[in-house]
This record gives C-alpha cells, sequence and structure tokens, in this order.
C-alpha cells in the first residue's frame, strides 16, 4: 500500500466502517506514451469493511493507518467534479 491520509470514517451501527483517504499514487495524471510511462498521483479514495463483535477502532493515528493498511481494502477512486 502507498501513502494514505485519512479524511474521514463513518460507522454506522458500530459495526460498518466506511473510510475516505487521500491516497498517493491512486490515478492516473498523464497517460502513457511511446516515450513515457505513466505518471501517478494522489487521489481521494473510498472504502468500507466490517468489524468483528466487539472490535473497536485504535484511536492513534498511526496506529489507524496500520491498521486499514494491513486489510488491504478494495480502494475505489471517487472522481472529480471535472472527471465526471
Amino acid at each position: 500500500m502507498t501513502d494514505l491520509t485519512i479524511t474521514d470514517i463513518l460507522i454506522k451501527d458500530d459495526v460498518y466502517v466506511t473510510v475516505t483517504a487521500l491516497i498517493e499514487d491512486a490515478m492516473v495524471v498523464r497517460p502513457q506514451t511511446m516515450e513515457d510511462p505513466e505518471e501517478l498521483g494522489p487521489g481521494i479514495c473510498t472504502a468500507s469493511f466490517e468489524l468483528e463483535e466487539d472490535e473497536i477502532l485504535p484511536f492513534d493515528e498511526k496506529e489507524l493507518i496500520d491498521y486499514i493498511e494491513n486489510l488491504n481494502l478494495d480502494w475505489k477512486l471517487i472522481p472529480k467534479d471535472d472527471d465526471v
């Protein structure tokens, strides 16, 4: 996983967690050409997961990021308004 910065966490019914984060190398900012490889840049992404019974998220920011990175979530890029 590349660097991520959590921007929002929504917990529903103490079980369902949705995380929004700025993730490095999440989107193509310059497509590949015959001379140069594609260039990746940061993007806002979202992913969801369920907590186990009686499980709580870490309070420490670094521990929370480590916890989320270890889940190997399927991040979905949130398109910018001008991408739609």
